[in-house]
């Protein structure tokens, strides 16, 4: 879970790293035919469209995740807005892979709640050892000291040193995953406590429609029922769901934007606008924990912060459990367990 967790956390700029480079161009004049764009990417791949991820910033990169026919393994295309054409494929594979073992441990649902219970370990780990750290009356001004010299404290100062680091943010991804692991467990809890909005998400009822939105109908319509939001992301729908266009707006911490227009994948109508400034801040909060989860606040520095604490948990284990067996063994040893007394001395005077 850490290393795949670590790896996850930098996908959007590994994602960004490995894409063709977008042509150089003086401007964008008229807004692409998005229709005309998928029919390009599909032509391309040979397959369908499952996901869109829109740029930031002044990049006119668009990312086009098609399907394969291995489950949680898509392609992936990259197409510029500005210059209108596909620019390439990206083999994205081995990411899509790591992605589902971190999810699902390559076990569709099944893992998803296997995952959640070495979440609830993670937690219980995390918690527990700067509990421990904290009932010793620490000082922060020796917390992060370690010897320059190695000995057999080394393991133990480092450990400390990484450890209150890395628990802190360990915690949080682990108590932010039961949350994706067990949605519904963890808003009866919250429920339980607090009053939590119904869910705005459409239910899927009626048969599939024969004919299908072009992207032009899709983005049209989510502009309509958010002005002024910036599409960051589209998840076209299986059967007879509806499309999930997620739209950023000034003010939004998430990335990706905190706010959710669904469409009917059939005419592009408006069937619920999920606006985060509108929601109660229990939906808030519970909106918050993927955007926390994913690690999508706080810019690159946070990013790469989560992915280190990722990284580092294979070292925290070894290393705490040197630390656990060089203690039992002093426990158990004879020297430990009697304690020798030496004889007084007898005076001779």
């Amino acid at each position: 879970m850490g290393i795949t967790g670590g790896l996850v956390a930098l996908r959007p700029q590994i994602a960004t790293l490995l894409s063709p480079p977008a042509p150089r161009s003086a401007g964008c004049g008229t807004p692409p035919d998005w229709n005309r764009a998928a029919r390009e990417i599909t032509a391309y791949s040979h397959s369908e469209i499952n996901r869109i991820y829109g740029p930031s910033g002044s990049d006119t990169r668009w990312h086009f995740r098609v399907k394969t026919n291995q489950p949680a393994i898509y392609r992936h295309i990259v197409y510029d807005a500005c210059a209108a054409r596909v620019l390439g494929a990206i083999d994205l594979g081995w990411m899509d892979w790591t992605v589902d073992l971190h999810h699902n441990l390559l076990a569709g649902r099944s893992g998803r709640r296997w995952a959640g219970f070495i979440g609830i370990a993670l937690l219980v780990s995390s918690l527990s050892g700067l509990l421990l750290w904290l009932v010793t009356k620490p000082s922060l001004l020796t917390a992060f000291q370690i010897a320059p010299r190695l000995s057999m404290a080394s393991p133990r100062q480092i450990h400390r040193a990484l450890g209150i680091l890395a628990g802190c943010l360990l915690a949080v991804e682990a108590f932010t995953g039961l949350w994706l692991c067990f949605p519904q467990t963890m808003r009866g809890a919250l429920s339980a406590v607090s009053t939590v909005s119904p869910d705005v998400r459409p239910v899927r009822n009626g048969q599939p429609s024969s004919r299908r939105a072009g992207l032009n109908e899709l983005m049209a319509a989510a502009q309509y029922a958010l002005p002024g939001g910036v599409v960051r992301e589209i998840r076209l729908p299986e059967g007879n769901g509806s499309v999930q266009v997620r739209m950023w707006l000034p003010g939004d911490f998430r990335s990706l934007g905190n706010n959710v227009v669904f469409l009917s994948s059939g005419n592009a109508d408006v069937l619920a606008v999920d606006r985060y400034a509108a929601q109660p801040v229990p939906n808030r909060l519970i909106q918050s924990m993927a955007a926390l989860h994913y690690d999508e606040w706080g810019g690159l520095p946070v990013r790469a912060l989560c992915a280190a604490a990722g990284l580092v948990t294979p070292f925290l284990f070894v290393t705490g459990t040197l630390i656990w067996w060089y203690s039992r063994r002093r426990r158990t040893t004879p020297a430990a367990r009697f304690k020798v007394v030496e004889p007084a001395a007898v005076s001779t005077r």
